[in-house]
């Protein structure tokens, strides 16, 4: 029975170290806070600290690390669902087929782009869009 209470302690001793090394490995990692919790932590309207402790209980250490490319793909790809709908694109293509769907992504990816890659004001890339989904709509 003492193997037994021993095992029990060292698997505690363990645990919380593991959550200490997921704690830090958030609070350490400047992209993390920035990128990932800030974020997050706004737009729910919840405290830093109740995010991290949602990510702590989720992912283990590896993922964590992984989180920053994550935050990146979520960037490009919820910027995309806000083109959608700010274009109509949703409408316009997948809908009513007035321009075809290869055309309408290809739209999304230049505002996304130029947003992100090239820095342009979201209003500028988008007023660029749109010119871009009026000239299809017109030929």
């Amino acid at each position: 029975m003492k193997d037994l209470t021993d095992l029990k302690k060292i698997d505690e001793i363990q645990c919380k170290g593991t959550l200490e090394q997921k704690y830090n490995i958030i609070k350490d990692n400047r992209y993390i806070m920035e990128e990932v919790i800030v974020p997050i932590s706004k737009a729910l309207k919840l405290p830093l600290e109740e995010v991290i402790e949602i990510f702590i209980k989720k992912y283990d250490g590896t993922a964590l690390y992984e989180t920053h490319a994550f935050a990146e793909q979520a960037r490009m790809a919820c910027l995309g669902r806000k083109v959608d709908i700010d274009l109509g694109l949703c409408w316009i293509s997948d809908f009513f087929e007035l321009i075809p769907r290869e055309e309408a992504d290809l739209i999304r990816k230049k505002v996304v782009e130029d947003t992100l890659m090239h820095h342009k004001p979201y209003r500028e890339a988008l007023k660029i869009g749109r010119k871009l989904v009026i000239n299809l709509l017109k030929k």
